[in-house]
């Protein structure tokens, strides 16, 4: 299931990045609700671990697990596999990295080619013009053009998208009057290397493919470890039958169980994964998911740069395309290399940098469209959903879910239609009004917190049998008793009941 999506090194890496928020002590649902791996294979991979890292492995009188791996996370040696997984994930990211500075170098570059060409091509022409006394004029008329084209592009090229953004300048009223301000330079918001492959790929959009898990465990955690197939469908718009196949595959995923309440509600329960830390120090291993009408689908912006860096990122491939296009129309007079150099590369790569953004931009905007129907769909949820909130099913005008998704809502929801005395059609859901009124009493009925027990057996301490342990436990709460409000803890202070027992002899 999940080893299939991440490797062996990829499924410990985020188990690690759980310890370092919680200091290197947690249990096996703290690490699977902060990061929505799988509870067992969690515990699997934890174990695992403790021979890896400096850790300790205590066991609590539920036979619940409490990992304590020290909070530098030291390893026990030098692991070549390791090694060898964090330089492939180096490797990628210097790839990926110089891939981005490579469009960046052949957009430049060819850029910059082309202009010393056509500057070459004007100071041939100037030359040649200026042996010709009848046609100096001329010539110098028809190269102006090339002069101003390359005097613009070079200012622009250099001053707006290399040197940033700049801020306005306060002048003297006269060439060299007085001092010129220049306002603080900005910050640009991402380096040209980054904007230029933003334009062709679109922003990275950075995703956590567990991120959906992630958010069950903890909506989990936060209800005491008791929901149904109503309240998760509130929070993700799927139906209850949906919902139900949702969390029966979550119940194998987080060792959970099935409850069936006295209405015939199927209550899925996952004590195990709410099992914790005493002191918990990280946050966010419980977190209620807000309901699905309160969270927009977005879309993701085509470039995420400024419309100025979009315009120059156009004119120079524009003006690639187009000195590639020229080159080509001359090709019988040229040799092959310049050619396939100058002309079929270039032109090849503009053509492509161009292509990429339209056809992200089509699907854009259907995806736009489809976010919108989904939005609109959502905002309809909330209307069905708030009519069952407090356990009784209350009545909807059938004018506030109007078709297709009124009738779509009936069949997800188990819903009913009725008619109101004047007329008017009412939808009702008393599916999901029982779902969450069974839930609300199934929460109630369990405890508020499972937190990790007493230890009766620690990895860095004598072992005690679970008889041992309780008797022990027995005479420090004897001691207490007997010692009244001014009691002692006689372990901390050195003196064994051993010796109380001899005190009470004498």
């Amino acid at each position: 299931m999940v080893k299939q999506a991440f490797s062996q090194f990829e499924f410990e890496d985020r188990i690690l990045e759980s310890l370092k928020k919680r200091q290197g002590v947690a249990t096996g649902g703290d690490v699977s609700a902060d990061t929505g791996l799988p509870l067992d294979e969690t515990e699997n991979v934890m174990r695992h671990m403790l021979t890896h890292y400096t850790s300790h492995l205590d066991v609590d009188d539920d036979g619940n697990l409490l990992y304590r791996f020290d909070p530098k996370l030291k390893r026990r040696g030098e692991d070549r596999a390791r090694a060898w997984h964090k330089f492939k994930q180096k490797l990628w990211a210097a790839f990926t990295y110089f891939f981005k500075i490579w469009i960046m170098v052949t957009l430049v570059g060819y850029t910059a080619l082309f202009l010393l060409l056509l500057l070459a091509v004007a100071i041939a022409g100037m030359a040649a013009s200026a042996s010709q006394d009848n046609n100096r004029g001329g010539g110098q008329l028809f190269l102006l053009p090339f002069h101003l084209f390359l005097r613009v592009l070079e200012f622009f090229f250099w001053i707006s998208l290399f040197d940033g953004q700049r801020g306005g300048r306060g002048m003297g009223r006269g060439m060299g009057m007085g001092r010129s301000q220049r306002a603080p330079r900005k910050k640009t918001d991402k380096p040209v290397y980054q904007r230029i492959f933003d334009y062709v790929f679109g922003p990275a959009i950075k995703g956590d493919p567990l991120a959906a898990e992630r958010a069950f465990a903890q909506f989990v955690r936060s209800r005491r470890g008791r929901i149904t197939a109503a309240e998760w469908a509130s929070r993700t718009g799927l139906s209850l039958e949906a919902s139900e196949n949702a969390l029966t595959a979550s119940v194998m995923r987080y060792s959970g169980d099935i409850d069936v309440s006295d209405a015939g509600t199927l209550v899925y329960t996952f004590d195990d994964l709410r099992v914790t830390v005493a002191t918990d120090t990280a946050t966010g291993s419980s977190a209620d998911l807000p309901p699905v009408w309160q969270r927009q689908v977005g879309v993701a912006p085509l470039t995420g740069n400024k419309g100025s860096a979009n315009t120059w990122i156009s004119i120079f491939n524009g003006f690639n395309l187009t000195m590639s296009a020229v080159v080509l129309t001359m090709a019988a007079e040229l040799q092959l290399a310049v050619v396939i150099g100058l002309g079929w590369v270039p032109l090849v790569f503009s053509l492509m940098f161009f292509s990429i953004p339209i056809i992200r931009s089509i699907q854009r905007k259907r995806a736009l469209a489809v976010a919108e129907q989904e939005n609109a769909r959502r905002a309809m949820l909330e209307a069905v959903f708030m009519s069952a909130a407090n356990g009784v099913a209350l009545p909807v005008d059938a004018e506030a879910l109007p078709d297709p998704q009124g009738t779509q809502f009936l069949n997800d929801f188990e819903g009913d239609v009725e008619v109101s005395e004047d007329g008017r059609t009412l939808y009702v859901f008393p599916r999901i009004a029982e779902q969450l009124r069974d839930a609300t009493m199934a929460r109630q009925a369990a405890a508020e917190n499972v937190v990790f027990g007493k230890t009766v057996f620690s990895s860095d301490e004598e072992q005690l049998t679970l008889a041992e342990s309780d008797l022990a436990e027995f005479d420090r709460r004897l001691a207490r008793e007997l010692g009244g409000e001014m009691a002692f803890d006689f372990d901390s202070v050195g003196v064994s009941n051993s010796s109380y027992a001899q005190v009470g002899k004498n």
